[in-house]
Formats: structure tokens, sequence, C-alpha cells
């Protein structure tokens, strides 16, 4: 398996080529329509694209930051496996290729999960797996693309709600520009006809937390037992005497 540093590089590759450039259109479309309805203090982009796109841009989350591993890039320097942020303080995470990137994916999910405030907004940017396309060929070749089921298994472990699922990009990854604008037609058709053969996912996704009843103890009098030789423990001495003595 190839380290995070160099999957992260691939997939920042992937965005210059011609169909790349295209998603990252419609991925700050995408977004900005989200974080129309998202609003809190915190805002937290990181991943492959972080410190590279204008996602946070529209946010209406009062203060936004990056966190990657570039220094030049990012005002945070950190690894998602260990987010260096409080519990339950982020309203927004926008996380791009993040479990194809990593090597403990799963851990990544769990960070983000912890970092967010209940009823948090997750907006996750991945490679799809199964596209025709070849996006992201390289990182699919060394196992790193997870399926879109084991990401909803995740997603339903950790309590998630996916509130929207929208799959991007549909054109070949040709270099021949004028080629590349004549088979526009296959956004719209393929949307329509095959969206699991897309080359991008994007999920949108709200933390839940399940509100749990307090337990309380009820305290129960000691059963009284009369006649007999019955040894009785020294509560239910005190009971018996004080109740039934006169």
């Amino acid at each position: 398996m190839q380290s995070s540093e160099a999957n992260l590089r691939l997939c920042r590759n992937w965005y210059d080529t011609l169909a790349g450039k295209q998603a990252r259109f419609q991925l700050e479309e995408l977004c900005e329509s989200y974080l129309s309805e998202i609003f809190g203090y915190y805002a937290l982009e990181m991943g492959a694209l972080s410190g590279y796109t204008r996602f946070l841009e529209h946010s209406r989350v009062n203060l936004s930051f990056s966190l990657g591993t570039d220094r030049v890039m990012n005002d945070v320097i950190a690894t998602p496996e260990q987010l260096p942020l409080e519990t339950d303080n982020i309203d927004l995470v926008v996380a791009s290729h993040v479990l194809e990137s990593s090597s403990d994916p799963h851990q990544v999910l769990r960070e983000i999960d912890r970092v967010l405030m209940p009823e948090g907004r997750l907006i996750l940017i991945g490679f799809n797996p199964w596209s025709l396309m070849r996006s992201g060929r390289t990182l699919r070749k060394q196992g790193d693309l997870p399926v879109m089921s084991r990401v909803r298994d995740w997603f339903s472990l950790l309590g998630f709600e996916m509130l929207d699922i929208q799959y991007l990009g549909f054109r070949p990854g040709l270099h021949n520009e004028k080629l590349y604008r004549r088979l526009a037609w296959l956004e719209s058709l393929g949307t329509v006809a095959w969206p699991v053969l897309s080359n991008l996912y994007v999920i949108h996704a709200k933390k839940q937390v399940i509100a749990r009843r307090p337990y309380k103890k009820v305290w129960k009098a000691p059963i009284l037992l009369s006649g007999g030789k019955v040894a009785l423990n020294r509560t239910a001495q005190r009971v018996r005497k004080e109740n039934f003595s006169g």
C-alpha cells in the first residue's frame, strides 16, 4: 500500500486533468448549495483538496480553517487519523479523499465523528471505485478505494444520517479538450442512466446523537421475614424493629 502522502498527491494530480477540473467546478457548485443551509461557529476542511479549493468561501459558518500536511497551504498541520481538536466542537467538516488516502479510513471517520458537534454536518468527497472512467485508477490498483456499501456501513455504525448522495463526472479522462467538450452530454445522461459509475461520489451527512434516559436507581426495602430462625442483615433488623416493634 502506498503512503498517505503519495495517495494525496495522486488525488490532487487527477484534478489537474480535464475531467478533474470539471469535477472541481461541479463540486464547488454542489458544496455551495449544501452550505447555504448550514450555520455554526467552526468549519473544517481536510483531505487532498484542503487548501486548494474555495469550498468554504460561501460558508455561513463564522470561522473556517483547513487541516493537512502541507505547511504552506493549510492553517493546521495534522493527520486525519488524529485530529488535534476538542470533542464536539466543529459544526461542519468538508473532507476530500480522506478515506482512500488513509491506511485506516474507519479511524478517520471516527475522528470526524468525535470532533463534530451533535447535529453537525459532514460533506465527504471520494473516488467511486466502480467508475468506468477510471478516476483514481492508480489508487484502485493499490486497493485503497472503499466501496460504497462499506462506507454506508461505517456511517451507520457511527450513527450518521445520510442526507444526500450525489454522483459527479461521467466523461472519460481524455487529453483532447475539443473532444472532451463534445462529450458533455454524458454528464446529464450519466446522472439518470448510470449514476453509480461516476468518477466521484459526494455524501452529505449529519451526526446523530441518540438521547439516553438517565438511569435512576430505585431503593427497595428489604423483604421482612417473620417466624422461624432466619438470619437478618442489620438493615432488615433495623427496619423490622422500627416498624413491627411496639
